[in-house]
């Protein structure tokens, strides 16, 4: 956890869209987050090794490194770091391997709300809207240039 109780979240997922859609929606609804986005796992694995991340939110199917290959370098390194899984290509066997690693499972197509609770009940706190919009939201790629 960062500094004030501030919470980071790491979302990972090769559509763009998506991920900034979800962060949009996650620091309209609470300042005491700190959301990065970036799209492949080897960007993540470089935020992870450069600060510290409470919540890592990735997708499974993305180019270069999967999320399961994420999921397995996280959970091997970074045991504090909670995770949640997102797939379009859903099956009981992925959900068992996300679960064996520690990590929570969503399918795709999903309603934002039903993300939103995992992720907070995945940070152990019952936030509640404390401020409209004040939160971050970062893109990696963005990032390297300031």
């Amino acid at each position: 956890m960062g500094k004030n109780g501030v919470k980071h979240i790491l979302i990972v997922d090769d559509e763009e869209d998506l991920t900034w859609g979800i962060s949009r929606s996650l620091i309209r609804d609470n300042c005491l987050l700190e959301v990065t986005c970036v799209n492949s796992g080897s960007e993540a694995l470089e935020i992870i090794h450069s600060r510290p991340v409470d919540l890592l939110v990735t997708d499974i199917r993305m180019p270069g490194l999967t999320g399961l290959e994420l999921l397995e370098e996280v959970h091997r390194n970074h045991l504090n770091i909670k995770i949640i899984v997102m797939t379009a290509y859903g099956s009981p066997e992925v959900e068992a391997k996300v679960v064996k690693q520690g990590g929570n499972y969503i399918e795709k197509p999903f309603e934002i709300s039903r993300l939103k609770k995992m992720i907070y009940c995945a940070l152990e706190e019952g936030f509640s809207s404390c401020c409209s919009g004040s939160g971050s939201v970062r893109n990696f790629k963005n990032m390297e240039s300031s």
